[in-house]
């Protein structure tokens, strides 16, 4: 069961979403520059272009002082590599809005991301782009020529990565190849710290993400280490990203607070097996897309099985 917004409910979200979405913004300005804020401003204005002309020619009311145009476009952008070409973002973006939000209605009624859907088409047909990760350079914000390799690629292909071969420091600042706004933990971690201190539904769904992603990792962990398997899976890529911005759209979101940790448990379990077995180094969005398509009937039958539990114990 999903609730149901108000209007002014759904703004109110969406400009708390934008004050989550400030940290990783800054992140990525620090670390690469005015290119990052040019993918970012890009992608944002796409994104309200597409929203505001879909609607006209669809001939229905303006949603864009919903706000939620523009944290779609913002998340699509912290998802990029920073050296990514400025048509990259407009892309991801115009396909988020165009197909994955304007059939669907409004925000409040979306069954899935749309970001997570922009994310996921960039992905099938400009993986060769969506991978090519910067090196970050001594000077921080300038970007070298060459490619780095992220956590993620090391972890796919089996190299021989470790909290000791990786230096910890530099993976919760995000001092590593990367997509631009996912890559530095201790802003996410106070992106986090609002969403619960705000947001405190939506962050029950991110912490039941975490164990998920947690216990898969320590079940069938890819280092050898059961500490590094955790925090490397859970750094590497874009997953806590994720699971603060694509696992928490609107829409999407259950009504209860044990439906919210289960679901999030869920997806982040998906997620892991998409990792896994995919057939990119980071599949969180096609995960984040395959649990909010799924979820809506695997909790129909929880609520159906927790209804005859309680029947069958007033009968007893």
């Amino acid at each position: 069961m999903k609730e149901n917004f108000s209007a002014k409910e759904t703004r109110a979200l969406q400009l708390d979403m934008l004050a989550i979405l400030i940290l990783p913004c800054v992140s990525a300005w620090y670390f690469y520059g005015s290119k990052a804020l040019a993918l970012v401003a890009v992608s944002v204005i796409t994104a309200v272009l597409s929203e505001f002309f879909g609607r006209k020619v669809l001939k229905q009311d303006s949603t864009v002082s919903d706000l939620s145009a523009v944290v779609t476009g913002i998340i699509v952008a912290l998802m990029l590599p920073a050296n990514a070409p400025l048509w990259l973002a407009a892309t991801g973006s115009s396909f988020a809005i165009i197909a994955a939000k304007l059939p669907f209605g409004r925000v409040e009624t979306l069954p899935f991301s749309p970001a997570a859907a922009g994310m996921a088409f960039l992905t099938i047909c400009f993986s060769d782009l969506i991978f090519d990760y910067p090196q970050i350079t001594a000077s921080s914000s300038a970007l070298s020529g060459s490619t780095g390799s992220s956590l993620a690629y090391m972890l796919s292909q089996n190299m021989s990565v470790s909290l000791g071969s990786v230096k910890a420091i530099d993976i919760f600042t995000g001092n590593h190849p990367g997509p631009m706004g996912a890559g530095c933990i201790i802003v996410l971690f106070g992106s986090a710290l609002y969403m619960l201190i705000r947001r405190t539904k939506l962050f029950i769904s991110v912490a039941g993400f975490a164990i998920g992603t947690a216990i898969t990792a320590l079940l069938f962990p890819r280092v050898g280490n059961a500490l590094s398997s955790v925090v490397l899976e859970l750094a590497a890529g874009y997953m806590i990203f994720a699971a603060l911005f694509l696992l928490t759209e609107q829409g999407a979101q259950p009504h209860h607070p044990i439906s919210c940790l289960l679901y999030g448990a869920f997806t982040g379990i998906i997620c892991m097996l998409m990792r896994r077995f995919g057939a990119f180094e980071e599949g969180a969005c096609f995960g984040i897309l395959v649990s909010q398509a799924a979820w809506p009937v695997i909790n129909k039958y929880l609520n159906i099985l927790l209804y005859k539990t309680i029947q069958r114990r007033k009968k007893a």
